[in-house]
């Protein structure tokens, strides 16, 4: 069963995608015949896995994906810093729904504006950088080294080789959420908490 869902998966990676629009209908029709298609698939495939081309492809996909969670996409928009800029971000929030705890009490109505620092605090400076640039990567360290606490979070690069080098745990900015969020454009950059309100800013170096 194992084998015949392994079979199946790797199928799926080598469909070929078409795109999907009606034409209508001309003359005579007939029923697809998708059990011999199918068969003729797998026929293939077994052909693949017998002559150890299937498993070159599997073995290809996992270091395909590997190579994608160590060393992901840098994040576009981002640049490094030509001038430095400041800014205060609030990170207030309008509730769309009403939040209640688990015994049923309302603790935000929807259309309340909530700021989470209210509730809870930025505790440690995050430090966002681009570990391609060398200068970035020596400007993190020295960072590093005066607030310890820090969380240092790249835009670009290897977190995965910063973590080794540095034997502490540094972060990627998936997708570039928090730096969407945050609207930085440059780095490195630094954000802190300033009483109800975060303070960023960007750093020429």
């Amino acid at each position: 069963m194992a084998r015949r869902w392994a079979l199946i998966l790797v199928l799926g990676c080598l469909a070929m995608p078409v795109s999907a629009g009606h034409l209508g209908v001309y003359g005579n029709t007939w029923e697809i015949a998708e059990p011999d298609m199918l068969d003729m698939l797998m026929a293939k495939l077994r052909a693949m896995e017998k002559a150890g081309k299937l498993k070159q492809l599997e073995q290809e996909a996992k270091r395909q994906a590997l190579a994608t969670i160590e060393n992901p996409k840098p994040i576009p928009g981002i640049t490094k810093a030509r001038q430095s800029r400041k800014w205060v971000f609030d990170p207030s929030v309008r509730v769309q729904e009403t939040i209640k705890d688990h015994l049923g009490n309302v603790i935000a109505p929807a259309g309340m504006v909530v700021n989470p620092l209210e509730y809870t605090s930025l505790t440690k400076p995050l430090l966002f950088i681009d570990a391609r640039d060398k200068r970035q990567v020596s400007y993190a360290s020295a960072f590093v080294g005066r607030e310890p606490r820090v969380k240092v979070i790249l835009v670009g690069g290897s977190w995965l080789d910063l973590t080794r080098a540095w034997k502490r745990q540094v972060f990627y900015d998936q997708a570039g959420f928090i730096t969407s969020r945050f609207g930085i454009r440059q780095v490195p950059a630094v954000v802190r908490q300033q009483g109800k309100v975060l303070e960023i800013e960007e750093l020429a170096i």
